[in-house]
């Protein structure tokens, strides 16, 4: 008997797999990455630090605004990242001219793909804020329940990025539907990534800061673009195991062509 998908021990093994293979990229092309997340860092971390603080000192409409605004420089950059990454993953040579060349091309994707999704987190933290006062069961079960959109909100974005730069000039909804259908089918393989992602985005941004500034978003965009292509490839290679065996068993014929009978 086959073993289910959720139980299959690779759905563990294969996010660390995955991770070596972003960090062997990130150590190959160290200072191009570094010069990319300083860049990176220096477009979208003052607005996004502005709606840090304002949510920590409970103005929520301040952070809002700020984190929403933040979308604007933020979203080329993370484009340029994106692309930066694909390059470095398929193996090309790169340099920082293709970081700027990937801001320029997907900046209107990039804008109304993390535009959408910042909205939407945004949305998610507010009612969590709200419903953390509602005494009772009712506030515990929405409480439960915007928990639940958080993680499946911040497991879309591993997915969506890269499929804004590995697809053919996909559609938002495309994007959507492909993370979705992405997350839907490899759930533990993508909670592990989603928890060791978090993991690492906690130590170097809040923890010890400078790897954030210099290093730890650009490895994240290519762990995720690695994590994404290596559904994509497991999808495909499954693909083509189903139509070979689907394929009828080719014919015995004779010398002369005929049809030998089985």
């Amino acid at each position: 008997m086959n073993q289910p998908r959720f139980f299959n021990p690779s759905a563990v093994t294969a996010p660390f797999r995955v991770l070596w293979g972003a960090l062997r990229d990130l150590f190959d092309e160290f200072l191009l990455l570094t010069l990319a997340n300083i860049l990176w860092a220096a477009m979208s971390v003052p607005l996004f630090s502005i709606a840090y603080v304002a949510m920590v000192s409970n103005a929520a409409l301040p952070a809002a605004a700020a984190a929403l605004v933040g979308v604007i420089p933020a979203a080329p950059a993370f484009a340029g990242l994106y692309v930066l990454s694909k390059r470095i993953m398929e193996g090309r040579a790169s340099k920082l001219s293709d970081f700027f060349a990937g801001m320029r091309a997907y900046a209107v994707p990039a804008w109304r793909l993390y535009g959408v999704w910042m909205a939407g987190l945004v949305l998610i933290l507010w009612n969590l804020a709200f419903y953390a006062g509602v005494p009772g069961i009712l506030g515990g079960v929405l409480i439960g329940f915007f928990l639940y959109l958080f993680m499946l909100w911040s497991a879309l974005i591993i997915y969506a990025f890269p499929l804004m730069v590995l697809m053919e000039r996909p559609s938002l909804k495309q994007i959507a539907r492909n993370a979705l259908v992405m997350i839907v089918s490899r759930p533990v393989y993508t909670l592990v990534t989603m928890l060791l992602m978090g993991f690492i985005l906690i130590l170097s941004s809040v923890v010890l800061v400078v790897p954030f500034l210099l290093f730890a978003v650009a490895l994240l965009a290519l762990w995720s673009t690695r994590a994404t292509q290596f559904l994509i490839d497991e999808a495909q290679a499954q693909k083509e195991a189903a139509a070979a065996e689907a394929a009828p068993p080719a014919e015995e014929r004779g010398r002369r062509g005929q049809v030998r009978p089985k």
